[in-house]
């Protein structure tokens, strides 16, 4: 019988594999895969997640970025280990119904194709799937992430989050 136990502990046996592979130092903090397509915002955000209490692991096409404590840039990802990230902060380049099968929680614009699927989450009401951006702007994606930190914060509200990712 599959149990949220479960997939909880499967997700953390992956997020271990990940962080192992990206030699990401902090292994206690939470794990993001970035994948957004406008080269501006990817480098300008970086500098921004540099200062947050996590471990972003960024796809690009951009050789010459130098991987810093919290950040391990990559060219590829390998989908059997998708659980063990967090969440996902993207527009639309991905295969986002497939990270959300895998219990990633979705950061995405307002413009993505699933849109019909995702609404911003609400902690008091327990209910919905996601953060949501306005634009593609440095400050709409900074702010998403933000305040899925926030919530990251909370077990009781993160796992129901989780759970309510996985019940589209």
């Amino acid at each position: 019988m599959v149990t949220l136990a479960n997939i909880l502990k499967g997700k953390s046996e992956n997020k271990d594999k990940l962080l192992n592979q990206s030699n990401l130092k902090n292994k206690k903090l939470p794990l993001w895969f970035i994948n957004i397509d406008n080269n501006l915002i990817n480098n300008t955000l970086i500098d921004a997640l540099k200062i947050l209490p996590a471990n972003f692991i960024v796809y690009t096409n951009n050789t010459e970025l130098s991987n810093f404590d919290n950040i391990c840039f990559v060219e590829d990802t390998k989908n059997e280990l998708n659980s063990g990230f967090d969440f996902l902060a993207c527009n639309n380049k991905v295969d986002l119904l497939s990270f959300m099968k895998s219990w990633v929680v979705p950061i995405v614009s307002k413009t993505n194709n699933l849109w019909v699927l995702l609404n911003e989450f609400n902690a008091v009401k327990i209910e919905w799937n996601s953060y949501i951006f306005e634009n593609n702007s440095l400050c709409d994606i900074y702010y998403a992430i933000i305040r899925y930190l926030e919530n990251f914060k909370f077990p009781y509200d993160n796992k129901a989050l989780v759970k309510n990712v996985i019940n589209i």
